[in-house]
């Protein structure tokens, strides 16, 4: 990130802390999700075309369910079953949740993406680093409030071999910059 960047501060942000750390992949849909939400340049033609089959769609509903709508051919193998209808909420603990709902929070007020870094857990405890961005989708209110969402490997899904993920651990959090809200002005009192 460049020191001017940091200097405009507000709504000009273009980068996060630490964005230049994520996998290539993770960044094209990062782009991407910012040129949806109408804050960042149209994505090169087919930047983002290779991570289709790693993508999934969230509902994020009332009673704090996630339930899965779509899941990737590649996340299958991965995960080690198809999650469709599967409650994404499930694989995190509830610290670590209350953290990923935030951060769902913010990715929502922003209308932009925002990543988490996660560790992934088997049944007999190997490990595997991700990431996972997670941006807002405009779908019909019948549709409810989804996500798209990214799950990015950072390497070693082979030490996995057949087993079944069954824990997400959050390593850290990149949520989008706040945004005032339209319509709001901040007042400073002196007495």
């Amino acid at each position: 990130m460049r020191t001017d960047d940091w200097e405009r501060g507000g709504d000009d942000w273009t980068t996060m802390l630490g964005e230049e750390t994520f996998h290539p992949d993770t960044r094209a849909l990062l782009a991407y999700g910012r040129a949806l939400a109408g804050s960042g340049a149209p994505p090169k033609k087919g930047g983002a075309d290779q991570v289709i089959e790693r993508l999934f769609v969230i509902e994020r509903m009332r009673d704090g369910r996630l339930p899965v709508r779509t899941f990737g051919a590649d996340l299958v193998k991965v995960f080690g079953r198809d999650l469709k209808e599967h409650d994404f909420a499930r694989f995190f603990l509830a610290p670590d949740l209350k953290l990923l709902n935030a951060m769902i929070d913010a990715c929502a007020a922003a209308g932009e993406p925002g990543i988490a870094r996660v560790t992934a857990e088997s049944v007999d405890g190997r490990l595997l680093g991700a990431e996972i961005l997670l941006t807002p989708l405009k779908v019909e209110k019948m549709l409810g409030d989804r996500f798209l969402g990214l799950f990015q490997t950072l390497g070693g899904e082979s030490f996995l071999g057949a087993r079944q993920i069954q824990l997400l651990k959050l390593g850290s959090l990149h949520p989008p910059a706040a945004k005032t809200p339209k319509g709001m002005r901040l007042v400073v009192v002196n007495d």
